[in-house]
C-alpha cells in the first residue's frame, strides 16, 4: 500500500498545480482585459447560457448579476435597430463556419443612454466530441477613437478645402493681375516706337518695361504653383541637348548677373548630353536657380553653373558666394513661402515660392534637386540630378538667326476682341502701326458680327467675353465658309494645359497668355504670307 499513497498524493499535488496556474493564467487575462478596457464574454451553444465579465456589463451599462448570466435580449435589444440584422448574420455565419469574426456595431448604454461604438471579435470552439460548443467573444468601446477619427477626417477635409480654395485663389489672382499688365505692356512696345528719343523719357519706358516683366514672372510663378498644386501642369517632353537648355536659362539671366556685377562661369560637358525634358519648364528650373543665386549674393560675387555626367543621370549644380542658408532651414527651404531670414530685407525678396516651384518640376522630370550650405555667408549650392537619355542619335541644332528680331506682316486685316478697352485700344495701336487694318469688338455677339462684314484674316479673341465667351465666338466664325484660312488667335489670361486644349477644341489656331509678348505676336504674323490677299 505505501506505493499507492505516495502515487495518490503526487496525483493530488499535480491537480492542485493545474489548477492554480489555470487560475493565476485566468488572472492574468482579466488584469490584462481590465488595463485594455476589453469585455469577454461566452455563449455555450448546447445550453444557450451566455456569460459577460464584470467589464461587458460596465460597456453596456447594466447591472451586474452575481453569476454573470444573461440573456441574449440584453445584448440585441442595446444593439441600434440599423446595425442589429447585419451583425446577427455575421454571428450566424460564423457559429455556422465554426470560425472568427470581427466586427463594428453601436449600442445604446442602459445606464444613460448615450450612444458607444462597440468593436468585437469572437471564435468560434469545438469540444472534444467535435461539437461546436462555445462562442468566446471580446468586445472593446472605441467610441473616443472613433470620434478622434472624425475629428481628424473632418479637420483634413477642411484643410484639404482651405487648400484647394487658396489655389483657386491664387490662380483667380494671377488670371486678374494678368488683364492690366497686358495694356501696359502695349503702350510700353508703342512707346518705344514712336515715343520721342529724349533720354529721360527712354528711361522711363525700360523701367516700367523691367518692371511689367518682374510682374509677369511673379504671376507665372503664381500660376505654375496653383497648376502643380491641383494636379493641372502637364509637360510637354522631348529629347533635348541640355546645353541648349541651359544656355536658354543663362541667357535670360544674363542681364540680372550683369546688374548685380557678378561673375558667372558654365562647365557643361563635352558631348551633347541628352534629356527628356520640357523645352520651357526646365529651363525654367535652372533660370530660378541663376536668378536665386544672383539676388541673394553681394554685389560682384562669384556663381558657377556646372554640368557633369555621374553615371546614367546628369547633375547641374548651381554654386554661389552668397549669403548661404542656416542648418535648421536646408530641409525646408523647398517648402511654399520659405525664405531665409535676411532675405525679406533684400529688395528681390519675391513670393518664396520660387524653390517649392523648381522642386516639383525637377520630380516631374523624374529627377531630385537638394541645397547645401555652410551656413549664413558661405554661400549656397542646388543640385539638380536628371536622368540622361541613352540614346545618342541626336546632331546639335543649328544655332539659328539668333537676335534677329521678327518683323510682322504688315497689311493684314486684323479683328481685335476684348472687353477691356484699354486693353483692346493698345493692341490695335500697335497692330495699326505695323501698317495692318485693325476692327475692334467689345463683347461676343459684336465679334461674330464684325467678322462677318470686316472678313479679317486674323482674329485675336479674349475668352471671358460678355452675351457670348471667346470659344463660342470661335465656333461661330470656323462656321463660316470664308473662314476656312482665318487664323484665330486665343488671347486669355489662363494659360494651363486644360485651357490650350479646350481653344484649340473650339478651333483656335493659336492659345496666348496675357500679357502677349508683342515680338512673340509679330513672329506669329510674320508668317501668315500665305493667307494675304
Amino acid at each position: 500500500g505505501q506505493h499507492g499513497v505516495v502515487c495518490y498524493f503526487h496525483e493530488v499535488t499535480e491537480r492542485a498545480q493545474a489548477t492554480e496556474a489555470l487560475r493565476a493564467n485566468q488572472e492574468r487575462m482579466h488584469l490584462a482585459a481590465e488595463a485594455t478596457g476589453v469585455g469577454i464574454w461566452e455563449w455555450n451553444l448546447l445550453t444557450n447560457a451566455i456569460r459577460w465579465d464584470a467589464l461587458m456589463f460596465r460597456i453596456y451599462g447594466i447591472e451586474p448579476t452575481p453569476d454573470g448570466l444573461v440573456l441574449y435580449q440584453d445584448w440585441s435589444r442595446a444593439v441600434l435597430p440599423e446595425d442589429l440584422a447585419e451583425n446577427e448574420a455575421i454571428l450566424q455565419d460564423t457559429v455556422r463556419r465554426a470560425g472568427r469574426s470581427t466586427r463594428e456595431f453601436r449600442i445604446r448604454r442602459r445606464s444613460d443612454g448615450e450612444c458607444r461604438h462597440i468593436r468585437a471579435v469572437e471564435t468560434v470552439r469545438t469540444n472534444a466530441h467535435g461539437q461546436t460548443e462555445w462562442v468566446v467573444g471580446t468586445n472593446l468601446d472605441v467610441t473616443e477613437r472613433q470620434r478622434a477619427d472624425e475629428d481628424l477626417r473632418h479637420l483634413a477635409a477642411a484643410l484639404a478645402d482651405a487648400d484647394r480654395r487658396k489655389d483657386e485663389f491664387l490662380a483667380t489672382l494671377a488670371h486678374e493681375l494678368r488683364n492690366p499688365l497686358a495694356p501696359v505692356r502695349n503702350a510700353v512696345a508703342f512707346l518705344h516706337a514712336k515715343g520721342p528719343a529724349v533720354p529721360e523719357l527712354q528711361w522711363a519706358r525700360d523701367v516700367i518695361d523691367r518692371q511689367t516683366q518682374v510682374l509677369a514672372r511673379l504671376i507665372d510663378d503664381l500660376m505654375d504653383v496653383s497648376r502643380i498644386n491641383q494636379g493641372r501642369l502637364e509637360l510637354n517632353r522631348e529629347h533635348a541637348d541640355l546645353e541648349n537648355l541651359v544656355m536658354a536659362a543663362v541667357e535670360t539671366s544674363r542681364p540680372l548677373i550683369d546688374e548685380m556685377g557678378h561673375t558667372l562661369a558654365v562647365t557643361l560637358p563635352s558631348r551633347p548630353v541628352i534629356v527628356d525634358a520640357d523645352l520651357v519648364r526646365l529651363p525654367q528650373v535652372f533660370l530660378n536657380l541663376l536668378n536665386n543665386a544672383a539676388k541673394y549674393t553681394e554685389r560682384g560675387g562669384q556663381i558657377d553653373l556646372r554640368a557633369e555626367l555621374q553615371g546614367s543621370d546628369v547633375v547641374v549644380s548651381v554654386t554661389d558666394t552668397g549669403i548661404g542658408i542656416p542648418d535648421y532651414k536646408l530641409s525646408a527651404i523647398f517648402e511654399m513661402f520659405s525664405q531665409v531670414e535676411g532675405a525679406l530685407s533684400r529688395s528681390q525678396g519675391g513670393l518664396g515660392i520660387g524653390l517649392h516651384l523648381v522642386k516639383r518640376l525637377v520630380e516631374m522630370h523624374d529627377g531630385r534637386i537638394e541645397a547645401r550650405s555652410g551656413g549664413p555667408g558661405q554661400g549656397s549650392a542646388f543640385v539638380v540630378r536628371l536622368p540622361i537619355v541613352v540614346e545618342q542619335t541626336y546632331s546639335r541644332q543649328a544655332s539659328g538667326d539668333d537676335g534677329v528680331r521678327a518683323t510682322a506682316t504688315a497689311d493684314l486685316r486684323i479683328l481685335v476682341v476684348d472687353d477691356n478697352r484699354d486693353s483692346a485700344e493698345s493692341s490695335a495701336m500697335l497692330l495699326k502701326m505695323m501698317g495692318n487694318q485693325v476692327h475692334m469688338a467689345h463683347d461676343g455677339e459684336e465679334a461674330v458680327a464684325a467678322a462677318r462684314e470686316f472678313r479679317p484674316q486674323v482674329v485675336l479673341c479674349d475668352i471671358g467675353l460678355p452675351k457670348l465667351n471667346g470659344y463660342e465666338v470661335c465656333r461661330q466664325i470656323r462656321a463660316q465658309a470664308w473662314a476656312e484660312k482665318i487664323m484665330l488667335i486665343a488671347v486669355t489670361g489662363w494659360g494651363q494645359d486644360g485651357d490650350r486644349r479646350q481653344s484649340a477644341e473650339a478651333g483656335f489656331d493659336h492659345h496666348m497668355v496675357k500679357p502677349v509678348d508683342p515680338e512673340a505676336l509679330m513672329t506669329l504674323l510674320a508668317g501668315l504670307d500665305t493667307v494675304k490677299g
